[in-house]
């Protein structure tokens, strides 16, 4: 199955080079605020919505006028445009909000649409015919249809490549696993613990905090406030380079050894909210955990995994009560008194004693297993497999 696919590659330039770069990112970014303030001007005075066409055709006559423009690849300079057109397409299907102005102090990038090549460790692209130094940290495999050259905060510079490759599916497995996923642990129904890292709250906690009262203490637009802030702006780009190795990793773990992966439909933004929390301090660190536990991103990567290698993800209401609930297949006692802090419980009525994430993993698994088996026949999904409640397994005909 052919399929799109990003690489991401660490790009190490010149100074000469950084200098083209840094035109590339202004110019990119010029031209989108540029067409954005004038469709907006448009609505706003004349009662007139423009879109791509109505802009690209202006965008001759802007380099005319502002002779630097002509510095920049001109493909580039277009797909900003089709970037803000983008932009608008999803806020009126009501996928995000109204397109914003984009900053210089953010991430910073701009595309290449066409020729794109990666010769003797070096990534040719128009207007630098000599190559930029490229780390090839694995061999790409697939057509290379276009790139994205990217600044972040930290002033790292990486090139994500799309490439339309053929991924095979995985050879079928007989297994299957729960998942129930906690600020601490993701643990699954065979009471293996993952850890989760938690960087920004645990290893880099105080270190961020020493960052922040830097940048407090400089004053504002200075040199030294600048320097600060990149310096914070490094060790967030660690912590996050930990947080997405951990969840890449154990999601193709889950992907690569069980052919069903059952999770709970998870609603992080109520989650957020932290209504459960009494004081200020407890809800400050409890929505700090659970952003850095990054539950959405573990979902989102077992999602398209799954859709890349032939499994099957199965979601439980996220209303179900799977901690409270007595796992015993023999008794279906539900503990309605079980707080939140309690990790150990016993079931007053088959004095079961729990492990309340190891509890709630097996309950995710009996109530994922239900679902498969009323879909079996109706909707295709597990047309090849045969649900076995007895020794909880997926086994191909």
């Amino acid at each position: 199955m052919l399929t799109n696919y990003t690489y991401e590659y660490r790009l190490y330039p010149t100074k000469q080079q950084c200098v083209l770069l840094a035109k590339h990112f202004g110019s990119a970014r010029f031209i989108y605020n540029h067409f954005l303030d004038q469709r907006t001007k448009a609505y706003q005075e004349q009662n007139e919505t423009l879109n791509y066409y109505d802009n690209s055709k202006l965008l001759p006559q802007l380099k005319a006028e502002l002779p630097w423009l002509r510095e920049i690849n001109s493909q580039s300079l277009q797909h900003s445009i089709k970037h803000l057109q983008n932009a608008y397409n999803r806020f009126f299907k009501k996928l995000g909000k109204f397109p914003c102005f984009k900053s210089k102090h953010n991430k910073q990038s701009f595309s290449v649409p066409q020729y794109t090549q990666i010769k003797d460790n070096r990534l040719i692209i128009p207007k630098f015919k000599e190559g930029i130094k490229i780390k090839l940290s694995r061999p790409i495999e697939g057509t290379i249809r276009n790139a994205t050259i990217v600044q972040n905060k930290a002033g790292q510079y990486y090139a994500k490549i799309l490439v339309q490759r053929d991924i095979k599916p995985l050879p079928v497995s007989n297994r299957i696993v729960a998942l129930d996923l906690n600020i601490k642990h993701i643990v699954d129904n065979n009471g293996t613990k993952h850890s989760n890292p938690l960087p920004e709250t645990t290893k880099y906690k105080n270190k961020l905090k020493l960052l922040n009262k830097s940048i407090s203490r400089k004053e504002k637009r200075s040199n030294s406030r600048g320097k600060a802030q990149l310096k914070l702006n490094k060790v967030k780009q660690r912590t996050h380079n930990i947080r997405e190795d951990f969840l890449h990793k154990l999601s193709r773990t889950m992907i690569n050894e069980n052919q069903v992966v059952v999770v709970e439909d998870l609603n992080v933004r109520n989650m957020l909210s932290n209504s459960g929390s009494t004081t200020k301090l407890e809800r400050k660190r409890l929505h700090r955990s659970i952003q850095d536990a990054s539950f959405s991103s573990f979902l989102s990567k077992l999602v398209y995994k799954c859709n890349w290698y032939g499994r099957m993800l199965v979601k439980v209401d996220r209303y179900y009560p799977s901690s409270q609930l007595c796992s015993n297949p023999n008794c279906n006692y539900r503990n309605r008194e079980l707080r939140l802090g309690e990790q150990e419980w016993t079931c007053s009525s088959c004095n079961t004693k729990h492990d309340r994430d190891i509890n709630a993993s097996k309950n995710i698994l009996n109530e994922g297993l239900k679902i498969l088996k009323r879909t079996v026949g109706t909707t295709g999904l597990v047309d090849r497999f045969d649900v076995r409640l007895a020794n909880y397994k997926l086994v191909s005909y």
